[in-house]
């Protein structure tokens, strides 16, 4: 009974770690990846720091690598200068020559950031009707470079898309809210992203 009860829980475990993605490499067989602030190739006012940010993120959920910051280090610099300033515990305080170095680098650009809308309003007495279609694609060209042979690993371009359609005898224009065009390229962001991270899943990554 006991061996049945165990079989079960490994079984429950196994297929929760399934459902959730979680089959992620141990710490210690991760290689280590450092990500750089995105480029901005498309124009205009494009948070190309914000996007950096959600693939860090997404990577980290990923589970493919051991990340490492380089573009905030100054805040790591900050607490080595604070442990050797007396005023933090000796036995705590950050060390110089402690932090390790990167295998592979990540550089990116968003050379694709675009929002469309499409479509008219009718009035009739009484009602609002039409078609309203509004749709945002990011493009994102992302490159991972071995470290220790300049050689470029990683090269894609991924485009994300999001789309918003709302028609009938509906909804004023006002009801799609202000904010959802930089909601609609969120999602598209996103989802260029995504694809990258579901790319390099298939990558055999050296240590």
């Amino acid at each position: 009974m006991k061996k049945k009860i165990v079989s079960c829980v490994l079984a429950i475990l196994c297929l929760s770690i399934f459902a959730g993605g979680a089959f992620a490499a141990p710490i210690s067989q991760r290689p280590r990846l450092s990500v750089r602030q995105f480029d901005n190739k498309a124009g205009c006012g494009i948070p190309a720091a914000a996007i950096t940010e959600l693939m860090t993120t997404e990577l980290f959920k990923a589970g493919l690598f051991n990340l490492l910051e380089r573009e905030k280090l100054h805040y790591v610099a900050e607490e080595i200068k604070l442990g050797q300033s007396g005023l933090v515990d000796e036995s705590t305080a950050p060390e110089l020559g402690k932090i390790k170095g990167a295998q592979y680098t990540m550089t990116g650009a968003v050379t694709l950031y675009y929002y469309n809308s499409t479509g008219g309003v009718v009035y009739l007495p009484g009602i609002v009707g039409g078609l309203l279609s509004r749709t945002a694609y990011v493009t994102l060209d992302i490159r991972i470079i071995d470290t220790a042979t300049s050689e470029v690993v990683y090269a894609a371009a991924e485009q994300g898309a999001a789309n918003q359609t709302a028609g009938g005898v509906v909804l004023p224009i006002a009801a799609f809210g202000s904010g959802k065009t930089g909601g609609l390229l969120a999602t598209a962001t996103r989802n260029s992203v995504i694809k990258h991270v579901e790319t390099m899943k298939t990558v055999n990554w050296e240590l």
